[in-house]
């Protein structure tokens, strides 16, 4: 098994303090070769480097270490990795972790070295639910805070009636479950769904039995390469043209740009956050665009703003020992240019504020990178669900 190891080597000898094994050493696992890989990938990667080297490259007067590898989408292939990373190669933290299965897999692996986990990536609520460990920490968003804002803005629209096509793997299920629940809470009513598998390309049969429906809302689950041949094909049989309105729970920046305006102008979602919301997240975008040549999306933003409060807290505490640094993370006010008014609940969830974003026609857009606008801010308390909601243990103990 190969990893793609990239070390950042700033060595000082003037702090008194230090870290337990000689270095803090940060994992990336994610999808660097499949279908998440372009919304994450190696983009993710870049961003985790830049935070280290913006921190300074050393911690307690130690170096940190950034090493990266491929999970393939495969939940056996990153157990693997994690297991080696945790056990023979002192890794002290795993960041992103694409693909919800993957996620949960890896969760439970945290849970019993007591390591950290700073996900990012995965949709799945579970490992701050059911499945929480108070190691896994969830960064960024889950469905509740994305489908509920979506579904909300499409019934305010007169979209009683719909249809949803879904990916047909956890996260996936996940997100359907929380659409239907919101739809069906709203006073819609859901006329037909299906679920597509992983690596779909062909979606004409879905969509067709979508126009059959008669649905006035068709709502995509779906992300990455799926998402885009999906919406290809909906502008092909031409859904929106006969009247039928796409609903959105996801979409990434490098969709779009693949996609392309003409086809997504106008649809509304969700997100955690866009390089253009405010000054801070335009000079991370112009960091980022140095680097790979594109904006970035919300997942590399997430990635480096853990990765930053994670060090932060590796300083404060005076060591990388993990319940320490958690401790830390804690009781510190977490506030920066991806995460405004954060707090870091007991079941691990970042609660922050989300953003309700709408898809640029070809006309308003600057350049290929100016692809949507900021029609509102969610305040976190609206935006995820409730603390006293919470099925993870640690919360009910």
């Amino acid at each position: 098994m190969k990893f793609a190891v990239a070390t950042l080597v700033a060595l000082s000898l003037t702090s008194a303090a230090y870290a337990q094994d000689g270095r803090v050493r940060i994992g990336v696992l994610n999808d660097q070769s499949t279908s998440f890989s372009a919304i994450g990938g190696t983009e993710v990667i870049a961003a985790v480097k830049t935070a280290v080297a913006d921190f300074g490259g050393e911690v307690l007067g130690k170096p940190i270490e950034v090493v990266s590898a491929d999970h393939q989408n495969k939940p056996e292939v990153a157990l693997a990795i994690a297991r080696q990373w945790l056990d023979q190669d002192n890794v002290d933290v795993i960041v992103d972790v694409a693909n919800s299965a993957v996620a949960l897999s890896v969760n439970t692996l945290l849970g019993e070295k007591k390591r950290i986990g700073l996900f990012v990536s995965p949709l799945t609520d579970r490992m701050t639910e059911e499945n929480c460990n108070g190691y896994g920490i969830a960064w960024a968003y889950d469905a509740y805070s994305v489908a509920r804002s979506s579904v909300h803005a499409q019934m305010e629209q007169g979209g009683e009636t719909w249809y949803v096509i879904s990916p047909d793997y956890e996260g996936g299920k996940v997100l359907e479950n929380t659409v239907k629940t919101t739809i069906q809470e709203e006073g819609g009513k859901i006329v037909g769904s299906v679920r597509a598998p992983l690596g779909t390309t062909d979606f004409s049969s879905y969509i067709l039995q979508a126009q059959s429906s008669g649905a006035k809302v068709i709502a995509i689950t779906l992300n990455g390469p799926e998402l885009i041949n999906a919406l290809k094909q909906v502008q092909e049989f031409g859904l929106i043209q006969r009247g039928q309105r796409v609903a959105l729970t996801v979409l990434h920046q490098s969709e779009a740009r693949s996609i392309g305006l003409a086809t997504l102008k106008g649809i509304q979602f969700a997100s955690p956050w866009y390089w253009n919301a405010d000054e801070a997240s335009r000079k991370f975008k112009d960091a980022m665009m140095q680097k790979t040549g594109n904006a970035p999306g919300w997942i590399a933003a997430g990635s480096y703003s853990a990765v930053l409060n994670y060090l932060k807290a590796v300083k404060a505490a005076g060591s990388d020992a993990p319940d320490a640094v958690l401790a830390q993370l804690r009781s510190t006010k977490i506030d920066d240019f991806f995460a405004h008014n954060a707090t870091l609940r007991p079941n691990g969830r970042l609660v922050h504020d989300m953003y309700m974003l709408q898809v640029k026609s070809p006309g308003e857009a600057a350049d290929k990178q100016d692809v949507f606008k900021v029609l509102a801010t969610v305040p976190a308390e609206k935006a995820f669900q409730s603390l006293n909601q919470s099925k993870c243990p640690l919360v009910k103990n």
